[in-house]
């Protein structure tokens, strides 16, 4: 199977005691084949060109939804992200993009 682009870091966040969590630039419509908690083996590959390889769990977030009227009734937006299980990976700086070579551990 040829490696695929899970998503391209737009913020990151360090939760202590779990890892990191990866929220991508757009939607993740490959993360969503997979069933919330799913673990990937995964590729990080940082702007400054190093990479490593990680364990990560397929994660749910929502947040609130940007709308263009401010008379709207409030609306959330959920998208799947990356929680990144390594106390190796402390930070993913915006442009990360995180690839996923196929394996998956589905239990």
């Amino acid at each position: 199977m040829t490696s695929q682009l899970l998503l391209t870091v737009a913020e990151s966040y360090r939760l202590t005691g779990l890892g990191v969590l990866a929220i991508g630039q757009h939607p993740a419509p490959v993360l969503q084949q997979f069933a919330l908690h799913t673990k990937l083996e995964v590729h990080v590959h940082f702007p400054d060109g190093h990479h490593k390889m990680v364990v990560a769990s397929v994660e749910e977030m929502s947040r609130p939804a940007n709308t263009a009227s401010p008379n709207a009734e409030p609306a959330t937006q959920t998208d799947a992200v990356l929680l990144l299980e390594s106390d190796v990976v402390t930070d993913l700086p915006p442009g990360t993009e995180i690839w996923w070579s196929g394996e998956a551990d589905l239990l």
